[in-house]
């Protein structure tokens, strides 16, 4: 089984893809690295740049039937291959777990991302210079979440469940790839052993980091993914974005 792994960037889904690979050591699942030719070169875990049909094929074609392997993307997809990982999802060849986060705290962390780049001099995240530096891109990010979370039996994965609660993510990840790991291993890998690019580690920053200017604003931006997915963890809102997704991709092909 491939076990793809979205994230949002700074969602924790660095942190999710490495618990779900200690629960896959934990169990006698190693996670070596794939070839080359089926994910990105220059990352060094497994890692999807371009996420389309041919890649995906490819991937499940080289999973052996026994075999459980955690690959990590932030990438969109187009309603081709949302439709493939829903048929190989259905079949089992495939889980997709999907990391989202609060997007008001999204953005506080790509804002220390930002200044922690212009610091060491380097370009990625230095763009981000201020809360509206951030929200465009997020909002963009939101709408790639939607589109993963949307596919019939993908996984969605608050951050703060699986930096808080993690027993209860370790629960729900159990659940959804049909295994019983070993607890305590899982985390120590996830929280102790990997690198997992932590930043703050807070939980709802935005309560405390904003002004009621910036908050007013955020929520102006943000209010309906936070109320659907955030807060109510809405499956019919996902449901109707879903048809809505797939009847504008025909409606483009007639």
């Amino acid at each position: 089984m491939l076990i793809l792994c979205y994230g949002i960037t700074k969602s924790g889904s660095t942190l999710t893809f490495e618990l779900i690979k200690g629960m896959l050591h934990s169990i006698g699942q190693e996670q070596y690295r794939l070839p080359a030719e089926l994910v990105t070169a220059r990352h060094k875990i497994n890692f999807l740049e371009s996420v389309n049909k041919g890649t995906i094929k490819r991937l499940v074609a080289a999973i052996p039937n026994d075999r459980m392997i955690a690959v990590k993307t932030h990438q969109s997809i187009n309603p081709a291959t949302f439709l493939l990982l829903e048929e190989l999802q259905a079949e089992r060849k495939v889980q997709v777990v999907a990391s989202y986060r609060d997007p008001r705290d999204i953005c506080l962390s790509l804002l220390d991302a930002g200044n922690s780049a212009r610091a060491r001099g380097t370009k990625p995240f230095s763009e981000y210079t201020d809360l509206a530096s951030t929200v465009l891109p997020v909002q963009r990010q939101l709408l790639r979440f939607q589109k993963w979370a949307s596919i019939r039996g993908a996984l969605r994965l608050d951050y703060e469940l699986v930096a808080f609660s993690p027993d209860r993510a370790i629960d729900a990840i159990e659940h959804a790839i049909g295994i019983q790991c070993d607890h305590s291993q899982a985390k120590r890998h996830a929280f102790d052993d990997a690198f997992t690019q932590k930043n703050k580690a807070v939980m709802r920053r935005h309560a405390e980091e904003l002004s009621e200017q910036q908050a007013q604003e955020l929520l102006r931006a943000f209010g309906k993914f936070i109320q659907h997915v955030c807060t109510k963890n809405d499956d019919r809102w996902l449901a109707a974005f879903r048809e809505r997704f797939l009847a504008n991709a025909a409606a483009s092909r007639a």
